[in-house]
Protein backbone atom coordinates (compact mmCIF):
# COMPACT_ATOMS: atom_id res chain seq x y z
CA UNK A 1 0.00 0.00 0.00
CA UNK A 2 2.77 2.25 0.38
CA UNK A 3 4.42 1.62 -2.71
CA UNK A 4 0.60 2.04 -4.32
CA UNK A 5 0.53 5.63 -2.66
CA UNK A 6 3.90 6.74 -4.02
CA UNK A 7 3.55 5.55 -7.26
CA UNK A 8 0.17 6.82 -7.44
CA UNK A 9 1.60 10.84 -6.52
CA UNK A 10 4.59 10.03 -8.55
CA UNK A 11 2.00 9.64 -11.69
CA UNK A 12 -0.02 12.78 -11.06
CA UNK A 13 2.85 14.68 -10.46
CA UNK A 14 4.40 13.30 -14.27
CA UNK A 15 1.14 14.25 -15.95
CA UNK A 16 1.05 17.41 -14.47
CA UNK A 17 4.34 18.02 -15.64
CA UNK A 18 3.44 16.70 -19.30
CA UNK A 19 0.01 18.79 -19.68
CA UNK A 20 0.03 21.36 -17.21
CA UNK A 21 -0.25 25.17 -17.44
CA UNK A 22 0.17 27.76 -14.93
CA UNK A 23 0.74 25.66 -12.22
CA UNK A 24 2.05 26.31 -8.53
CA UNK A 25 4.35 24.65 -6.12
CA UNK A 26 4.75 24.91 -2.48
CA UNK A 27 5.30 23.66 0.83
CA UNK A 28 3.09 22.78 4.04
CA UNK A 29 3.65 22.97 8.04
CA UNK A 30 1.10 22.73 11.04
CA UNK A 31 -0.16 21.21 13.44
CA UNK A 32 -2.81 18.51 14.35
CA UNK A 33 -5.56 18.10 16.90
CA UNK A 34 -6.87 14.44 16.73
CA UNK A 35 -8.90 12.07 18.56
CA UNK A 36 -10.16 8.34 16.95
CA UNK A 37 -14.23 7.89 17.96
CA UNK A 38 -15.22 4.69 19.10
CA UNK A 39 -11.80 4.78 21.50
CA UNK A 40 -14.18 5.27 25.00
CA UNK A 41 -11.81 8.91 25.22
CA UNK A 42 -13.54 12.31 24.29
CA UNK A 43 -11.88 16.10 22.87
CA UNK A 44 -9.09 16.80 20.47
CA UNK A 45 -6.23 15.98 22.84
CA UNK A 46 -3.57 14.47 20.69
CA UNK A 47 -1.21 17.02 19.10
CA UNK A 48 0.84 15.69 16.19
CA UNK A 49 2.37 17.94 13.51
CA UNK A 50 1.77 17.52 9.35
CA UNK A 51 4.06 18.94 6.64
CA UNK A 52 4.79 18.25 3.51
CA UNK A 53 4.89 19.90 -0.52
CA UNK A 54 1.53 20.47 -2.12
CA UNK A 55 0.50 21.93 -6.17
CA UNK A 56 -1.81 23.49 -7.40
CA UNK A 57 -3.61 24.80 -10.57
CA UNK A 58 -6.08 27.42 -11.09
CA UNK A 59 -8.72 27.10 -13.90
CA UNK A 60 -10.15 30.48 -13.40
CA UNK A 61 -10.24 33.38 -10.30
CA UNK A 62 -13.11 31.08 -9.06
CA UNK A 63 -11.94 27.63 -8.51
CA UNK A 64 -8.57 25.79 -8.32
CA UNK A 65 -7.53 22.03 -7.96
CA UNK A 66 -4.63 20.72 -5.48
CA UNK A 67 -2.61 18.15 -4.72
CA UNK A 68 -0.72 17.30 -1.92
CA UNK A 69 2.02 15.00 -0.34
CA UNK A 70 1.76 15.09 3.77
CA UNK A 71 3.58 13.03 6.35
CA UNK A 72 0.25 13.69 9.17
CA UNK A 73 0.12 12.29 13.16
CA UNK A 74 -2.84 11.04 14.27
CA UNK A 75 -4.30 9.51 17.38
CA UNK A 76 -5.55 9.73 20.82
CA UNK A 77 -4.34 10.62 24.03
CA UNK A 78 -6.08 10.61 27.85
CA UNK A 79 -4.02 12.27 30.52
CA UNK A 80 -4.72 11.15 34.48
CA UNK A 81 -7.19 13.62 36.49
CA UNK A 82 -6.26 12.44 39.95
CA UNK A 83 -8.64 15.33 41.33
CA UNK A 84 -11.61 13.04 40.29
CA UNK A 85 -9.66 9.92 41.04
CA UNK A 86 -9.06 8.84 37.59
CA UNK A 87 -5.69 7.35 36.98
CA UNK A 88 -5.86 6.24 33.44
CA UNK A 89 -3.86 7.13 30.85
CA UNK A 90 -3.70 6.45 27.53
CA UNK A 91 -1.78 7.54 24.12
CA UNK A 92 -2.39 6.53 20.32
CA UNK A 93 -0.17 7.46 18.13
CA UNK A 94 -0.82 7.41 14.48
CA UNK A 95 1.99 8.40 11.23
CA UNK A 96 0.76 8.52 8.06
CA UNK A 97 1.63 9.48 4.74
CA UNK A 98 -1.17 11.11 3.10
CA UNK A 99 -2.61 11.99 -0.51
CA UNK A 100 -5.07 14.59 -0.32
CA UNK A 101 -6.84 16.08 -3.64
CA UNK A 102 -9.07 18.96 -3.03
CA UNK A 103 -10.93 21.57 -4.68
CA UNK A 104 -10.97 25.13 -3.81
CA UNK A 105 -13.77 27.83 -4.36
CA UNK A 106 -11.80 31.51 -3.89
CA UNK A 107 -13.89 34.56 -2.55
CA UNK A 108 -11.63 37.22 -2.79
CA UNK A 109 -8.35 36.44 0.11
CA UNK A 110 -10.99 33.35 1.12
CA UNK A 111 -11.25 30.05 -0.15
CA UNK A 112 -13.09 27.06 0.77
CA UNK A 113 -11.36 23.42 0.09
CA UNK A 114 -13.08 20.14 0.09
CA UNK A 115 -11.83 16.43 -0.87
CA UNK A 116 -10.43 12.98 -0.24
CA UNK A 117 -7.50 11.58 0.49
CA UNK A 118 -5.77 8.38 0.43
CA UNK A 119 -3.08 7.61 3.94
CA UNK A 120 -0.97 4.55 4.40
CA UNK A 121 -0.06 4.09 8.02
CA UNK A 122 4.01 4.38 8.49
CA UNK A 123 3.89 4.01 12.34
CA UNK A 124 1.97 3.40 15.38
CA UNK A 125 1.92 3.01 18.88
CA UNK A 126 -0.69 2.31 21.83
CA UNK A 127 0.21 2.28 25.60
CA UNK A 128 -1.60 2.44 29.11
CA UNK A 129 -0.55 3.67 32.29
CA UNK A 130 1.09 0.57 33.01
CA UNK A 131 3.29 0.59 29.27
CA UNK A 132 3.38 -0.29 25.72
CA UNK A 133 0.30 -2.24 24.28
CA UNK A 134 0.67 -5.14 21.99
CA UNK A 135 -0.71 -4.02 18.56
CA UNK A 136 -1.70 -7.75 18.04
CA UNK A 137 -4.60 -7.97 20.01
CA UNK A 138 -6.25 -5.34 17.67
CA UNK A 139 -4.52 -4.40 14.58
CA UNK A 140 -4.45 -1.41 12.81
CA UNK A 141 -5.41 -1.17 9.31
CA UNK A 142 -2.52 -0.38 6.91
CA UNK A 143 -4.25 2.29 5.21
CA UNK A 144 -7.01 5.02 5.73
CA UNK A 145 -9.53 6.83 3.14
CA UNK A 146 -10.93 10.65 4.86
CA UNK A 147 -12.86 13.24 3.94
CA UNK A 148 -11.73 16.89 4.19
CA UNK A 149 -13.49 20.44 4.52
CA UNK A 150 -11.59 23.56 5.35
CA UNK A 151 -10.96 27.71 4.81
CA UNK A 152 -8.13 29.26 3.85
CA UNK A 153 -7.04 32.93 4.59
CA UNK A 154 -4.02 34.28 2.18
CA UNK A 155 -2.14 37.11 4.46
CA UNK A 156 0.52 37.10 2.15
CA UNK A 157 1.57 36.91 -1.93
CA UNK A 158 3.02 33.65 -0.67
CA UNK A 159 1.80 32.46 1.61
CA UNK A 160 -1.80 31.31 2.92
CA UNK A 161 -3.41 29.94 6.37
CA UNK A 162 -5.44 26.86 6.78
CA UNK A 163 -8.01 25.37 9.07
CA UNK A 164 -9.25 22.13 7.57
CA UNK A 165 -11.62 19.33 9.79
CA UNK A 166 -10.43 15.64 8.40
CA UNK A 167 -12.86 12.44 9.23
CA UNK A 168 -11.90 8.67 7.87
CA UNK A 169 -14.74 7.02 5.87
CA UNK A 170 -13.10 3.92 6.27
CA UNK A 171 -11.52 2.62 10.21
CA UNK A 172 -8.59 2.72 11.88
CA UNK A 173 -9.77 -0.95 13.46
CA UNK A 174 -12.76 -2.99 14.20
CA UNK A 175 -13.83 -2.64 17.64
CA UNK A 176 -12.46 -4.45 20.45
CA UNK A 177 -13.85 -7.69 21.02
CA UNK A 178 -15.97 -7.12 17.96
CA UNK A 179 -16.50 -8.77 14.67
CA UNK A 180 -16.17 -7.01 11.57
CA UNK A 181 -20.09 -8.06 10.16
CA UNK A 182 -21.87 -7.98 13.70
CA UNK A 183 -21.04 -4.21 14.50
CA UNK A 184 -23.54 -1.45 13.87
CA UNK A 185 -22.17 1.55 11.60
CA UNK A 186 -22.31 4.52 13.82
CA UNK A 187 -21.32 7.68 11.17
CA UNK A 188 -21.21 6.43 7.75
CA UNK A 189 -24.51 4.41 6.35
CA UNK A 190 -22.59 1.30 5.01
CA UNK A 191 -20.04 1.52 7.22
CA UNK A 192 -18.55 -1.12 10.38
CA UNK A 193 -18.50 -0.42 13.41
CA UNK A 194 -15.00 0.68 14.92
CA UNK A 195 -12.76 3.48 15.28
CA UNK A 196 -12.47 6.58 13.23
CA UNK A 197 -9.65 9.29 13.17
CA UNK A 198 -11.18 12.74 13.77
CA UNK A 199 -8.92 15.14 13.06
CA UNK A 200 -8.29 19.48 13.10
CA UNK A 201 -5.71 21.37 11.64
CA UNK A 202 -3.68 24.76 11.47
CA UNK A 203 -1.34 24.75 8.93
CA UNK A 204 0.67 27.53 7.30
CA UNK A 205 1.27 26.98 3.34
CA UNK A 206 4.24 29.18 1.51
CA UNK A 207 4.09 29.22 -2.49
CA UNK A 208 7.36 28.55 -3.82
CA UNK A 209 5.84 30.57 -7.28
CA UNK A 210 4.45 29.11 -10.82
CA UNK A 211 6.06 26.38 -12.17
CA UNK A 212 5.67 23.85 -15.50
CA UNK A 213 4.75 26.99 -17.41
CA UNK A 214 5.05 27.04 -21.28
Amino acid sequence: MKITILFIALLIITSLHTSAQDFKAGAVGGMTFSQVDGDTYAGFNKLGVVAGLYVEREFSELWSAQFEIVYKQKGSRHNPNESIGDYTKYQLDFGYVEVPIIAKIHVKKFSFEAGVSLGSLIHSYEGDQYGELPESIYPFEDFEFSSITGINYQFHPRMYMNLRWSYAFTRVRKAYGGDFDDQKPPHWGDGKYGQYNHVASFSIYYEFGDIFNR
